[in-house]
């Protein structure tokens, strides 16, 4: 027999010991049944709440971005009624409308 084998055996030994000794216990094997059932297996298990914790932190960085762009298009929508300069320039950079007399030109950004 070689060494690893005298190894193996030995920590087969004391592993089937331990789970003799802890095993042997109704409700020790009740206590690891149970925790094992929560952890992987129910519906509230660790599992699935780790993933609704980031799912929510998830969402919680969607609302703050949406609250964001609804205040800045709030500002925006008061600058178009209330100035006559922001809303014309608005729709000319929006609509490329221009005044009779001017040419227009315009540049697009290449992607290369």
């Amino acid at each position: 027999m070689t060494v690893l084998e005298s190894k193996l055996i030995f920590i087969y030994k004391k592993v089937s010991s331990f789970l003799k000794k802890y095993f042997r216990n109704k409700y020790w094997t009740a206590f690891i049944v149970f925790i094992i059932w929560v952890s992987f297996f129910d519906n509230n298990s660790l599992i699935r709440q780790v993933q609704r914790k980031y799912q929510i932190v998830k969402l919680n960085k969607e609302i703050n971005y949406y609250r964001k762009e609804l205040e800045k298009t709030k500002q925006e929508e008061k600058a178009l009624k209330y100035s006559d300069e922001y809303f014309e320039k608005f729709v000319r950079e929006t609509y490329l409308l221009k005044k009779p007399d001017e040419v227009l030109y315009i540049f697009s950004e290449s992607k290369n």
